[in-house]
């Protein structure tokens, strides 16, 4: 169920002058990748039984959400901040092809990890790119756990009413005695800066950091 929303009035809003500069340009997404160090959360989800990517994806969820620039979107030509936001990320088929689940959001790790089990069961078995597509109060995830890259780039339809954040997690990797996961954030520069994604990482290593 699509989350509610209230318009920004872009008249008033602080970012007025930057939308105004970026929101025609052609191709306005930009993408910043760096490691998170995820010691903490491998080690909460083996003591839990508890799935990482899963829990990751759930942290990443609680993250977005806490940052109001991450659920502003481009709707009819108007710009919304929705109340919240949830995820779809791909999902590995039995034949190495991929598709799309959506995860709908949970209050606790625990119960996002169990929903998120029977989600991926439920859209393995209907092996979709149909999922979810007319919402807009969605990041968009994915898992690239074969490779622990530097850096990423999306496949992308030409629109300029395209505006979801793009989510990438990569390989795990040993770092010294720290495990680390390159993670790539992918936004639209009209809606969301530098600043912004920066907190998006400060905030994930803060909350995982925490468990």
């Amino acid at each position: 169920m699509t989350s509610p929303y209230k318009e920004i009035d872009v008249s008033t809003w602080p970012r007025r002058s930057t939308f105004e500069f970026f929101k025609d340009f052609e191709d306005p997404f930009f993408n910043i990748t760096a490691n998170i160090d995820v010691t903490s959360l491998r080690r909460f989800c083996r003591a839990n039984d508890i799935s990482y990517s899963l829990a990751a994806l759930f942290y990443s969820q609680q993250v977005v959400n806490s940052i109001g620039e991450f659920r502003v979107r481009l709707l009819d030509g108007k710009v919304v901040e929705f109340d919240s936001v949830e995820s779809t990320q791909t999902i590995l088929n039995d034949d190495e092809t991929f598709s799309f689940c959506y995860f709908e959001a949970k209050p606790t790790v625990e119960e996002f990890a169990a929903a998120g089990r029977k989600a991926v069961e439920k859209y393995r078995a209907l092996k979709t790119f149909d999922v979810e597509t007319e919402r807009i109060d969605l990041v968009y995830h994915s898992a690239i756990p074969w490779v622990s890259f530097t850096s990423f780039k999306h496949a992308t339809r030409t629109g300029r009413q395209l505006s979801c954040p793009r989510i990438v997690f990569g390989k795990v990797f040993a770092d010294g005695e720290s495990e680390k996961m390159p993670v790539s954030v992918e936004v639209h520069h009209a809606l969301i800066d530098g600043v912004h994604v920066g907190k998006y990482f400060n905030t994930f290593q803060e909350m995982i950091d925490a468990l």
